[in-house]
């Protein structure tokens, strides 16, 4: 069980908030691909030359040709989300891990690194899915805005399904694999429709008990900043700077994310670069140094101050903390 602990121990020195979107070159074949360049410079973390704008795989194909016991790492480029219909396991995204459970849904987010351990017999789906593609059908923030409000949080959505909800989720990801095997008229955009229902049955069942109904003004100014965020955190990284490209002021932005967040936009700003800088500690073999310049600090002092202030710890211990747990 070692390498339980080692997980366990690991995941929990990184605590806060993700990144980055990629550009894009379509390229038509099975499942639509196009080129997808990591921003995770000189990672261990797993990285693709090409990622699939959509794909669909069933856990027990996972399983055979990853070991169960393998902890699959993988940084996040597109959306993806783990659906578990039987079996045990874990999955760790970013600061928070989970034991899988059965009849249960796991969703991440581009920019998060996930880690996932499936047992021996676990059954189930992992779909994953581009912004790109989900669009297809049905332009605009849509159903996808839902998940998009995780990707700067500690917590993922993880999402029990009732025998209802099941049938109907089941229905759509048979249609889904029908639609893969073959080579219909208009496949992509058959595609992309049934993805579509897919996830707004997930951003229901997010959206129980949710006192901000997810298409309101407010809502959708707060969306926009956090893509603007994860797109630019690393050049911009003061309030105003998205402020302006959102045409508001300030103080009207750091009260609009507060009323929906509950924290204000120069803390999800911040809160976004130490995570970044955590991720880079915990996933790469690159100086502080290398980093802080990375995230756009010329002066490295400035960085470890920064670090130290939003964080609680200087970027040493951090560093120190990581060794001991190996």
């Amino acid at each position: 069980m070692m390498w339980h602990c080692f997980w366990l121990t690991r995941w929990s020195l990184l605590n806060t908030i993700p990144p980055n979107h990629q550009e894009k070159s379509y390229v038509m074949s099975h499942t639509a691909t196009f080129s997808m360049p990591q921003h995770f410079p000189r990672t261990d973390v797993e990285t693709k030359p090409r990622q699939e704008q959509f794909s669909i795989q069933r856990l027990e194909q996972l399983l055979q040709h990853c070991p169960s016991q393998e902890i699959m790492e993988e940084r996040m480029v597109h959306y993806e989300v783990t659906w578990v219909h039987t079996g045990t396991g874990c999955i760790g995204i970013d600061s928070t891990q989970h034991t899988l459970t059965a009849n249960t849904l796991y969703c991440a987010v581009p920019g998060q690194v996930r880690r996932l351990l499936l047992n021996e017999g676990t059954r189930g789906y992992r779909l994953s899915f581009s912004r790109d593609f989900l669009f297809l059908s049905a332009p605009g923030a849509g159903p996808v805005s839902r998940l998009d409000s995780y990707g700067s949080e500690t917590c993922i959505p993880v999402l029990e399904t009732d025998e209802e909800m099941r049938e109907e989720m089941q229905g759509i990801v048979y249609k889904m694999e029908k639609e893969l095997r073959n080579f219909y008229l208009l496949r992509s955009e058959v595609l992309s429709g049934l993805l579509n229902l897919f996830v707004i049955y997930l951003s229901r069942k997010m959206d129980n008990g949710s006192g901000e109904h997810p298409d309101s003004k407010d809502a959708d100014l707060v969306r926009k900043f956090r893509l603007l965020l994860k797109e630019n955190f690393t050049t911009k990284k003061q309030v105003a700077d998205y402020a302006s490209e959102l045409f508001v002021t300030p103080n009207y932005l750091n009260r609009k994310v507060k009323k929906i967040t509950g924290f204000t936009a120069s803390h999800l700003i911040q809160q976004q670069i130490i995570l970044e800088a955590k991720r880079q500690a915990i996933h790469s073999n690159i100086s502080m140094k290398e980093i802080a310049y990375f995230l756009g600090f010329e002066d490295l002092a400035h960085f470890s101050k920064f670090f130290k202030n939003n964080s609680g710890m200087n970027f040493t211990h951090f560093k120190k903390g990581l060794s001991l747990s190996i």
